[in-house]
């Protein structure tokens, strides 16, 4: 497969997790409305979600741990990553869930684009302390609409894409934004829920993250009632501790975790730091399935004094 077009030296077959994401992240923010023509976005597009696919597919473990530790990096856009997040879990969660072929293209396309008429909003609103202004919130109450009508604009005629982006927001009992319509899709609840699950995980200036534990448990709950059986794929895929996820262990250090587990709640991780916070070296791996090791709480990325090296990390295991 070709290279990331000036991104990348390497084939992309090459390329670790650790540089490929930031690749596409750069690849992702030069996609606009404005900076592009129709043909270069889809075609661009394309290009982007099947090098997204394909190492999914081969790394899914390292994928999630480098986007959800990007999500914490001020460095990298917070608009983009949300995308990235929210259309690798939807390719994580669709299949098992029924939802294959082009179903599934679309909707990692509307996951890509489905904020593509605020990003820059999206992105000062995560630094910005002060509620929305009634500006702000026009502009929100009308990004799905103003989304869809600009990817129409640029040639899209992918009904189904151009539907979830338009309807991300809406609720099954119709009190979402920014129709009032009620939708009762699969396609659109994976797609709302990966949605809000990026959202609840990433900090803002206002507030800290939520959990991921409570999170996954959250939109679980919020589901059952229309869509229980893809909350609980949705838990079984992402874990209720993902990848990139900081914990404090019942032996009291902290760590990162590494791999999802067979079972949603014992995840393998890598001890960071030992209970008084010095910092280990190297890092040790912790598997929260054995007596004593398990997880006794999530722990904030703000509460963590030890930077950790992705790439050293990730290739240790």
């Amino acid at each position: 497969m070709s290279t990331l077009d000036g991104d990348a030296i390497q084939p992309i077959s090459e390329l670790k997790p650790v540089d490929l994401w930031p690749a596409l992240h750069r690849r992702l923010q030069k996609l606009s409305p404005d900076s592009v023509n129709g043909p270069d976005l889809q075609t661009q597009l394309a290009r982007l979600e099947s090098t997204l696919t394909q190492a999914l597919a081969e790394h899914p473990d390292d994928s999630l741990f480098v986007l959800v530790q990007m999500l914490h990096d001020p460095r990298h856009g917070y608009s983009v990553s949300h995308a990235l997040l929210a259309a690798v879990t939807c390719q994580l969660v669709g299949p098992p869930a029924g939802i294959q072929g082009e179903r599934l293209q679309a909707l990692t396309r509307a996951a890509l684009t489905m904020n593509i008429a605020m990003r820059a909003l999206q992105d000062q609103l995560t630094a910005q302390v002060r509620p929305p202004d009634v500006e702000q919130r026009r502009a929100i109450e009308q990004h799905p609409i103003e989304g869809a009508k600009s990817l129409r604009r640029l040639g899209v005629s992918d009904e189904t894409w151009l539907s979830l982006v338009e309807e991300h927001h809406e609720t099954p009992d119709g009190r979402g934004y920014p129709r009032g319509k009620p939708v009762r899709d699969s396609l659109q609840h994976l797609l709302r829920m990966s949605d809000l699950f990026v959202a609840r995980i990433s900090p803002r200036r206002s507030r800290r993250a939520l959990a991921p534990n409570a999170a996954v448990r959250n939109l679980y709950l919020e589901t059952r009632d229309y869509a229980g059986e893809l909350g609980a794929i949705f838990a079984k895929q992402v874990g209720m501790y993902p990848p990139g996820t900081y914990v404090r262990l019942q032996s009291g250090e902290t760590a990162v975790v590494i791999r999802r587990g067979e079972r949603v709640n014992f995840p393998l991780t890598v001890a960071i730091a030992d209970p008084i916070g010095v910092p280990l070296s190297p890092p040790q791996v912790r598997d929260t399935q054995l007596p004593g090791l398990g997880i006794k709480r999530y722990v904030d990325p703000e509460e963590v004094r030890v930077r950790i090296d992705l790439r050293r990390l990730l290739e240790r295991l």
